[in-house]
Protein backbone atom coordinates (compact mmCIF):
# COMPACT_ATOMS: atom_id res chain seq x y z
CA UNK A 1 0.00 0.00 0.00
CA UNK A 2 1.29 3.70 -1.44
CA UNK A 3 2.17 5.16 2.24
CA UNK A 4 1.19 9.17 2.48
CA UNK A 5 2.74 11.45 5.50
CA UNK A 6 1.06 15.13 6.60
CA UNK A 7 1.00 16.74 10.04
CA UNK A 8 0.58 19.80 11.55
CA UNK A 9 2.34 22.01 14.64
CA UNK A 10 0.73 21.65 17.66
CA UNK A 11 -0.42 25.03 18.35
CA UNK A 12 -3.54 23.88 20.60
CA UNK A 13 -7.13 23.23 19.63
CA UNK A 14 -8.11 23.50 16.32
CA UNK A 15 -11.00 25.70 14.30
CA UNK A 16 -13.66 24.82 12.03
CA UNK A 17 -10.77 25.88 9.14
CA UNK A 18 -8.94 22.98 9.63
CA UNK A 19 -11.47 20.03 10.01
CA UNK A 20 -13.10 20.97 6.41
CA UNK A 21 -9.79 21.38 5.31
CA UNK A 22 -7.48 19.29 6.32
CA UNK A 23 -9.12 16.53 8.79
CA UNK A 24 -11.86 15.54 6.97
CA UNK A 25 -9.15 14.91 3.87
CA UNK A 26 -7.09 12.88 5.95
CA UNK A 27 -10.02 10.81 7.46
CA UNK A 28 -10.31 9.59 3.68
CA UNK A 29 -7.27 8.62 2.96
CA UNK A 30 -6.46 6.62 5.88
CA UNK A 31 -8.66 3.85 4.00
CA UNK A 32 -7.05 4.34 0.87
CA UNK A 33 -3.09 4.40 1.81
CA UNK A 34 -0.78 3.64 4.70
CA UNK A 35 -0.95 7.25 6.82
CA UNK A 36 1.61 8.47 8.67
CA UNK A 37 0.28 11.84 10.68
CA UNK A 38 2.37 13.97 12.44
CA UNK A 39 2.60 16.46 15.69
CA UNK A 40 5.54 18.65 14.12
CA UNK A 41 6.94 19.72 17.60
CA UNK A 42 10.31 20.78 16.14
CA UNK A 43 8.34 22.73 13.65
CA UNK A 44 6.71 24.83 16.54
CA UNK A 45 9.99 25.55 18.12
CA UNK A 46 10.35 27.39 14.93
CA UNK A 47 8.57 30.52 16.04
CA UNK A 48 7.77 29.72 19.68
CA UNK A 49 11.65 28.82 20.79
CA UNK A 50 11.29 31.56 23.46
CA UNK A 51 8.08 30.23 25.36
CA UNK A 52 7.78 26.33 25.05
CA UNK A 53 5.67 25.88 28.79
CA UNK A 54 2.59 25.11 26.41
CA UNK A 55 3.73 22.94 23.52
CA UNK A 56 2.49 19.57 25.77
CA UNK A 57 -0.76 20.78 26.36
CA UNK A 58 -0.89 21.99 22.63
CA UNK A 59 -0.17 17.95 21.99
CA UNK A 60 -3.22 16.79 23.37
CA UNK A 61 -5.59 19.16 22.47
CA UNK A 62 -4.97 19.18 18.93
CA UNK A 63 -4.83 15.15 18.40
CA UNK A 64 -7.88 14.93 20.58
CA UNK A 65 -9.50 17.30 17.58
CA UNK A 66 -7.65 14.75 15.44
CA UNK A 67 -9.44 11.85 17.04
CA UNK A 68 -12.58 13.44 17.69
CA UNK A 69 -12.53 13.77 13.98
CA UNK A 70 -12.16 10.22 12.98
CA UNK A 71 -8.55 9.87 12.65
CA UNK A 72 -7.78 6.21 13.64
CA UNK A 73 -5.07 5.47 15.50
CA UNK A 74 -5.58 1.83 14.28
CA UNK A 75 -5.81 2.67 10.83
CA UNK A 76 -3.21 5.16 10.83
CA UNK A 77 0.24 6.16 12.53
CA UNK A 78 -0.39 9.14 15.02
CA UNK A 79 3.21 9.89 16.08
CA UNK A 80 5.47 13.27 17.61
CA UNK A 81 8.04 14.41 15.74
CA UNK A 82 10.97 14.61 17.96
CA UNK A 83 10.09 11.14 19.46
CA UNK A 84 11.99 10.07 15.96
CA UNK A 85 14.96 10.89 15.79
CA UNK A 86 16.03 9.87 12.40
CA UNK A 87 13.85 13.34 11.32
CA UNK A 88 16.86 15.54 12.62
CA UNK A 89 19.43 13.28 11.55
CA UNK A 90 18.54 13.05 7.80
CA UNK A 91 17.79 17.39 8.31
CA UNK A 92 21.47 17.30 9.20
CA UNK A 93 22.08 15.20 5.72
CA UNK A 94 19.55 17.47 3.32
CA UNK A 95 21.12 20.54 4.67
CA UNK A 96 24.18 19.61 3.29
CA UNK A 97 22.52 19.27 -0.19
CA UNK A 98 20.62 22.96 -0.36
CA UNK A 99 22.18 26.50 -1.08
CA UNK A 100 21.32 29.39 0.51
CA UNK A 101 19.76 31.24 -2.13
CA UNK A 102 17.48 28.20 -2.37
CA UNK A 103 16.35 28.79 0.63
CA UNK A 104 15.92 32.35 1.18
CA UNK A 105 13.84 32.25 -2.56
CA UNK A 106 10.84 30.37 -0.20
CA UNK A 107 7.76 32.38 -0.87
CA UNK A 108 6.99 31.63 3.06
CA UNK A 109 10.01 33.26 4.30
CA UNK A 110 10.06 36.04 2.43
CA UNK A 111 6.29 36.47 3.69
CA UNK A 112 7.63 35.47 6.66
CA UNK A 113 10.28 38.11 7.17
CA UNK A 114 8.41 40.92 5.34
CA UNK A 115 5.73 40.28 8.87
CA UNK A 116 8.47 40.74 10.88
CA UNK A 117 9.80 43.81 9.35
CA UNK A 118 6.27 45.62 9.45
CA UNK A 119 6.33 44.99 13.16
CA UNK A 120 10.34 46.02 13.95
CA UNK A 121 9.28 49.53 12.02
CA UNK A 122 12.51 48.42 9.88
CA UNK A 123 11.81 49.24 6.13
CA UNK A 124 13.29 52.25 3.71
CA UNK A 125 11.00 55.23 3.54
CA UNK A 126 10.78 54.29 -0.11
CA UNK A 127 8.86 51.23 0.79
CA UNK A 128 6.64 52.59 3.05
CA UNK A 129 5.48 55.29 0.12
CA UNK A 130 4.75 52.67 -2.44
CA UNK A 131 3.05 50.94 0.60
CA UNK A 132 0.44 53.60 1.11
CA UNK A 133 -0.09 54.71 -2.62
CA UNK A 134 -0.75 51.41 -3.51
CA UNK A 135 -2.95 50.80 -0.85
CA UNK A 136 -4.66 54.08 -1.40
CA UNK A 137 -5.08 52.63 -5.23
CA UNK A 138 -6.68 49.94 -4.05
CA UNK A 139 -8.84 51.37 -1.69
CA UNK A 140 -10.40 54.19 -3.76
CA UNK A 141 -11.12 51.53 -6.63
CA UNK A 142 -12.90 49.02 -4.68
CA UNK A 143 -15.16 51.78 -2.70
CA UNK A 144 -16.07 53.22 -5.81
CA UNK A 145 -16.85 49.86 -7.32
CA UNK A 146 -19.25 49.26 -3.88
CA UNK A 147 -20.88 52.64 -4.31
CA UNK A 148 -21.17 53.35 -8.53
CA UNK A 149 -24.34 50.89 -9.14
CA UNK A 150 -26.62 52.27 -6.39
CA UNK A 151 -27.06 55.32 -4.15
CA UNK A 152 -25.25 53.95 -0.94
CA UNK A 153 -24.73 56.12 2.04
CA UNK A 154 -22.07 56.54 4.61
CA UNK A 155 -23.59 54.63 7.80
CA UNK A 156 -21.40 53.40 10.34
CA UNK A 157 -21.70 49.86 9.11
CA UNK A 158 -20.40 50.82 5.51
CA UNK A 159 -17.56 53.26 7.69
CA UNK A 160 -16.54 50.41 9.35
CA UNK A 161 -16.17 48.15 6.55
CA UNK A 162 -14.52 50.41 4.26
CA UNK A 163 -11.88 51.49 7.26
CA UNK A 164 -11.27 47.48 7.47
CA UNK A 165 -10.61 47.10 3.57
CA UNK A 166 -7.99 50.30 3.82
CA UNK A 167 -6.33 48.30 6.43
CA UNK A 168 -6.42 44.85 4.46
CA UNK A 169 -5.28 46.72 1.37
CA UNK A 170 -2.47 49.14 3.34
CA UNK A 171 -1.06 45.61 4.90
CA UNK A 172 -1.15 43.60 1.81
CA UNK A 173 1.06 46.37 -0.31
CA UNK A 174 3.14 46.78 2.49
CA UNK A 175 4.33 43.31 2.71
CA UNK A 176 4.29 42.87 -1.32
CA UNK A 177 6.59 45.90 -1.21
CA UNK A 178 8.87 44.48 1.34
CA UNK A 179 9.16 41.33 -0.59
CA UNK A 180 10.47 42.89 -3.59
CA UNK A 181 12.70 45.08 -1.88
CA UNK A 182 16.28 44.87 -3.23
CA UNK A 183 18.92 44.44 -0.54
CA UNK A 184 22.35 43.97 -0.83
CA UNK A 185 22.53 42.63 2.51
CA UNK A 186 20.33 40.56 4.77
CA UNK A 187 19.01 43.87 7.01
CA UNK A 188 16.16 41.06 8.57
CA UNK A 189 19.24 38.69 9.46
CA UNK A 190 18.78 39.18 13.13
CA UNK A 191 15.30 38.76 13.33
CA UNK A 192 15.06 35.34 11.51
CA UNK A 193 16.34 32.13 13.51
CA UNK A 194 18.42 29.93 11.60
CA UNK A 195 15.41 27.28 12.39
CA UNK A 196 13.11 28.97 10.74
CA UNK A 197 14.67 29.51 7.21
CA UNK A 198 16.05 25.64 6.98
CA UNK A 199 12.54 24.63 8.18
CA UNK A 200 11.38 23.66 4.49
CA UNK A 201 14.51 21.19 4.99
CA UNK A 202 13.32 19.82 7.87
CA UNK A 203 10.13 19.39 6.05
CA UNK A 204 11.64 17.51 3.16
CA UNK A 205 13.11 15.16 6.06
CA UNK A 206 9.66 14.69 7.27
CA UNK A 207 8.35 13.64 4.45
CA UNK A 208 11.73 11.60 2.85
CA UNK A 209 12.40 9.40 5.81
CA UNK A 210 8.98 7.40 5.69
CA UNK A 211 9.62 6.96 1.91
CA UNK A 212 6.05 8.46 1.89
CA UNK A 213 5.42 8.21 -2.15
CA UNK A 214 2.08 10.95 -1.52
CA UNK A 215 1.83 14.20 0.35
CA UNK A 216 -1.67 16.01 0.43
CA UNK A 217 -1.65 19.43 -0.30
CA UNK A 218 -4.07 22.16 -1.62
CA UNK A 219 -2.94 23.86 -5.00
CA UNK A 220 -1.52 26.89 -3.32
CA UNK A 221 1.38 24.89 -1.01
CA UNK A 222 2.85 22.83 -4.30
CA UNK A 223 5.94 25.10 -4.32
CA UNK A 224 6.72 23.98 -0.17
CA UNK A 225 6.84 20.41 -1.54
CA UNK A 226 8.97 21.16 -4.75
CA UNK A 227 12.28 21.53 -2.48
CA UNK A 228 11.30 18.21 -0.90
CA UNK A 229 11.33 16.43 -4.48
CA UNK A 230 14.61 18.81 -5.56
CA UNK A 231 16.55 17.48 -2.19
CA UNK A 232 15.18 13.46 -3.24
CA UNK A 233 16.28 14.05 -6.64
CA UNK A 234 19.77 15.36 -5.82
CA UNK A 235 20.60 12.71 -3.18
CA UNK A 236 19.17 9.85 -5.51
CA UNK A 237 21.64 11.80 -8.23
CA UNK A 238 24.66 11.73 -5.90
CA UNK A 239 24.23 8.25 -3.25
CA UNK A 240 21.85 6.16 -5.27
CA UNK A 241 18.39 5.77 -5.44
CA UNK A 242 17.13 5.92 -2.00
CA UNK A 243 14.46 8.10 -1.72
CA UNK A 244 10.98 8.05 -4.30
CA UNK A 245 10.33 11.00 -5.14
CA UNK A 246 6.68 12.27 -3.40
CA UNK A 247 3.93 13.47 -5.48
CA UNK A 248 1.46 15.97 -4.12
CA UNK A 249 -1.94 14.29 -3.42
CA UNK A 250 -4.22 17.66 -4.35
CA UNK A 251 -7.19 18.23 -2.23
CA UNK A 252 -9.65 20.42 -2.74
CA UNK A 253 -9.30 22.98 0.41
CA UNK A 254 -12.66 24.95 0.90
CA UNK A 255 -12.04 28.60 2.01
CA UNK A 256 -13.66 29.10 5.32
CA UNK A 257 -14.19 32.54 6.43
CA UNK A 258 -13.70 33.37 9.74
CA UNK A 259 -16.00 36.14 11.62
CA UNK A 260 -14.15 38.99 10.11
CA UNK A 261 -14.75 37.77 6.71
CA UNK A 262 -10.62 37.51 6.65
CA UNK A 263 -9.81 33.54 6.12
CA UNK A 264 -10.23 31.90 9.42
CA UNK A 265 -6.77 31.81 10.99
CA UNK A 266 -6.01 31.85 15.03
CA UNK A 267 -3.30 34.93 14.38
CA UNK A 268 -6.41 37.12 13.34
CA UNK A 269 -8.23 36.04 16.21
CA UNK A 270 -12.02 35.35 13.81
CA UNK A 271 -11.64 31.60 14.90
CA UNK A 272 -14.66 29.16 16.02
CA UNK A 273 -13.17 26.10 17.62
CA UNK A 274 -14.63 22.70 16.71
CA UNK A 275 -15.00 22.11 20.20
CA UNK A 276 -16.71 25.54 20.83
CA UNK A 277 -19.20 25.34 23.49
CA UNK A 278 -22.84 26.63 21.91
CA UNK A 279 -23.21 29.58 23.84
CA UNK A 280 -19.95 31.03 22.46
CA UNK A 281 -20.72 30.01 18.78
CA UNK A 282 -24.00 31.64 19.01
CA UNK A 283 -21.77 34.81 20.27
CA UNK A 284 -19.16 34.84 17.82
CA UNK A 285 -21.65 34.20 14.82
CA UNK A 286 -23.99 37.10 15.98
CA UNK A 287 -20.66 39.33 15.37
CA UNK A 288 -20.06 37.80 11.89
CA UNK A 289 -19.74 39.82 8.83
CA UNK A 290 -22.21 40.46 6.26
CA UNK A 291 -23.03 41.46 2.68
CA UNK A 292 -21.60 45.11 3.25
CA UNK A 293 -24.73 46.26 0.30
CA UNK A 294 -27.60 45.12 2.34
CA UNK A 295 -28.70 48.17 5.08
CA UNK A 296 -31.91 46.77 5.68
CA UNK A 297 -33.82 43.33 5.88
CA UNK A 298 -35.86 44.31 2.89
CA UNK A 299 -32.15 45.07 0.80
CA UNK A 300 -31.79 42.80 -1.93
CA UNK A 301 -28.94 40.78 -0.72
CA UNK A 302 -25.75 39.18 -2.56
CA UNK A 303 -25.04 35.76 -0.86
CA UNK A 304 -22.09 35.03 -2.35
CA UNK A 305 -20.79 37.96 -1.04
CA UNK A 306 -21.48 36.56 2.55
CA UNK A 307 -18.60 34.97 4.89
CA UNK A 308 -22.28 33.52 6.76
CA UNK A 309 -23.46 31.99 3.48
CA UNK A 310 -20.10 30.83 2.85
CA UNK A 311 -20.33 28.81 6.36
CA UNK A 312 -24.37 27.83 5.41
CA UNK A 313 -23.19 26.05 2.43
CA UNK A 314 -20.59 23.80 5.28
CA UNK A 315 -23.29 23.13 8.15
CA UNK A 316 -26.33 23.11 6.72
CA UNK A 317 -26.20 22.47 3.02
CA UNK A 318 -29.92 21.42 2.54
CA UNK A 319 -31.70 24.94 3.50
CA UNK A 320 -28.70 26.39 1.41
CA UNK A 321 -30.95 26.63 -1.99
CA UNK A 322 -33.93 28.85 0.33
CA UNK A 323 -31.86 30.87 2.11
CA UNK A 324 -30.14 32.04 -1.37
CA UNK A 325 -33.19 32.92 -2.69
CA UNK A 326 -34.87 34.52 0.09
CA UNK A 327 -31.72 36.75 0.86
CA UNK A 328 -32.22 38.09 -3.06
CA UNK A 329 -35.51 38.69 -2.68
CA UNK A 330 -34.98 40.48 0.54
CA UNK A 331 -37.37 38.57 1.89
CA UNK A 332 -33.98 37.01 5.02
CA UNK A 333 -32.51 39.61 7.37
CA UNK A 334 -28.98 38.95 8.53
CA UNK A 335 -29.98 38.79 12.12
CA UNK A 336 -32.56 35.64 11.44
CA UNK A 337 -29.56 34.28 9.05
CA UNK A 338 -26.90 34.61 11.75
CA UNK A 339 -29.64 32.70 14.07
CA UNK A 340 -30.27 30.22 12.25
CA UNK A 341 -26.74 29.44 11.13
CA UNK A 342 -25.28 29.48 14.80
CA UNK A 343 -27.87 26.44 15.96
CA UNK A 344 -26.96 24.70 12.67
CA UNK A 345 -23.37 24.44 13.38
CA UNK A 346 -24.02 24.14 17.43
CA UNK A 347 -26.05 20.54 15.99
CA UNK A 348 -23.17 19.83 13.80
CA UNK A 349 -20.47 20.00 15.93
CA UNK A 350 -22.17 18.21 18.98
CA UNK A 351 -20.57 14.54 18.02
CA UNK A 352 -17.16 16.50 17.94
CA UNK A 353 -17.59 18.13 21.57
CA UNK A 354 -18.78 14.67 22.98
CA UNK A 355 -15.95 12.96 22.30
CA UNK A 356 -13.64 15.60 23.09
CA UNK A 357 -15.10 15.19 26.58
CA UNK A 358 -14.42 11.62 26.89
CA UNK A 359 -10.47 11.78 25.79
CA UNK A 360 -10.44 14.89 28.54
CA UNK A 361 -11.50 12.84 31.12
CA UNK A 362 -8.79 10.43 30.66
CA UNK A 363 -6.04 11.91 29.06
CA UNK A 364 -3.66 9.22 29.21
CA UNK A 365 -5.68 7.16 26.30
CA UNK A 366 -4.08 10.28 23.91
CA UNK A 367 -0.76 9.72 25.60
CA UNK A 368 -0.47 5.95 24.93
CA UNK A 369 -2.04 6.39 21.38
CA UNK A 370 1.69 8.42 20.59
CA UNK A 371 3.88 6.57 22.45
CA UNK A 372 2.65 4.03 20.38
CA UNK A 373 2.33 5.47 17.30
CA UNK A 374 6.38 6.88 17.43
CA UNK A 375 7.37 3.23 17.82
CA UNK A 376 5.63 1.97 14.46
CA UNK A 377 7.14 5.36 13.16
CA UNK A 378 10.76 4.59 14.16
CA UNK A 379 10.70 1.34 12.91
CA UNK A 380 10.31 2.75 9.24
CA UNK A 381 12.50 5.83 10.04
CA UNK A 382 15.52 3.26 10.98
CA UNK A 383 15.46 1.20 8.18
CA UNK A 384 15.16 4.65 6.34
CA UNK A 385 18.48 6.00 7.92
CA UNK A 386 20.29 2.73 7.34
CA UNK A 387 19.74 3.35 3.71
CA UNK A 388 20.88 6.45 3.68
CA UNK A 389 24.27 5.25 5.74
CA UNK A 390 24.77 2.85 3.27
CA UNK A 391 23.76 4.69 0.11
CA UNK A 392 26.69 7.73 1.50
CA UNK A 393 28.60 5.26 3.23
CA UNK A 394 28.97 6.40 6.36
CA UNK A 395 30.42 4.90 9.47
CA UNK A 396 28.44 2.17 10.36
Amino acid sequence: MDRVLSGNRPTGRLHIGHLFGVLYNWRDLQDKYECYYEVADWHALTTQWQDTSKIRDNIIDMVIDWLSAGIDPEKSVLFVQSHVREHAELHLVLSMLVSLSRLLRNPTFKEYVAELRIKKQTPKKSVLKTAIKDAVDVFIENAVKELKNGERGFDLDFIAYLRSELQKSFLESFKKALQEEEQEELPYGSLVNYGFLGYPVLQAADILIYKAKYVPVGEDQLPHLELTRELARKFNSLYGEVFPVPEPLIAEIPKVPGIDGRKMSKSYGNSIEIAEPPESIREKVSRMYTDPLKVRKGDPGHPEQCPVFTLHKLFNKEEVPEIKTACEKGQLGCVACKRNLAEKMIAYLEPFREKRAMYEKDKSLVVDILKEGSRKATEVTSKTFADVRRAMKLWE
